[in-house]
């Protein structure tokens, strides 16, 4: 079933509680979502059109426009929803963890290691502020979740809070994972190193970072459950 990333929520399109006209929006803004995805993995951010996103979809320019004011503002959504489908296995591997820090380690590491495999991630390695754009309308409110649980029950101590404390980890995870994508050395290695770092800045002892890090691996390896 088709979904609709928007503002950080999912909706399906067949949605018995919304009426017809609502449906039939979500309906429309998907193929436009979907049609968008397709041509910028196949065709590349610059070579891709309006007028080839709605001739995909099947769709009036006119359309378009009632859903998106630009062709940046629809690939962003469109990343968005493509990187959203990864929220639902976090949860799956995160549910019964109760260390704050252990969730971030475990989300962070997940997220890193299955975004540097989305071709539509790659597609917007040149371009990091829609990247930075798309990955935060997926998952930013639970990436803030989690460090705000933290906050509140002692479990991190940033140097920086609010807005500083997200942008920080914002463009981090951005440069990261763009970085990521040309690693020469071991990946695994990579990813313990983010999560690592992440809770350092978090406020967490580095050696305690490397710890929680290495458990959060092999909770990963083991798989949800």
């Amino acid at each position: 079933m088709v979904i609709e990333a928007e503002s950080g929520i999912m909706q399906a399109a067949g949605d018995k509680k919304l009426n017809r006209i609502d449906r039939k929006r979500i309906e429309t803004r998907n193929k436009l979502l979907a049609a968008t995805l397709k041509l910028m993995v196949e065709k590349g951010v610059e070579k891709t059109t309006m007028s080839d996103i709605s001739d995909e979809a099947d769709l009036g320019r006119r359309t378009f426009y009632n859903h998106f004011s630009s062709k940046e503002e629809c690939m962003i959504a469109a990343a968005a929803a493509d990187i959203q489908k990864h929220a639902i296995n976090v949860f799956l591997h995160t549910s019964k963890l109760t260390d704050e820090a252990m969730v971030v380690a475990t989300s962070t590491q997940y997220v890193m290691a299955a975004l540097v495999k989305e071709p539509v991630v790659r597609c917007l390695a040149d371009r990091p502020r829609m990247l930075s754009a798309a990955m935060f309308s997926a998952v930013g409110e639970f990436v803030r979740r989690d460090m705000e649980n933290g906050i509140k029950g002692g479990r991190f101590d940033p140097p920086l809070t609010g807005k500083p404390l997200d942008n920080m980890m914002r463009w981090s995870l951005v440069g990261l994972l763009i970085e990521a994508m040309d690693a020469e050395s071991d990946f695994n290695e990579c990813l313990l190193g983010y999560s690592r770092l992440f809770l350092t800045m978090l406020g967490l002892e580095s050696e305690e970072a490397r710890k929680v890090s290495l458990q959060a691996a092999e909770i990963l390896a083991k798989g949800p459950g």
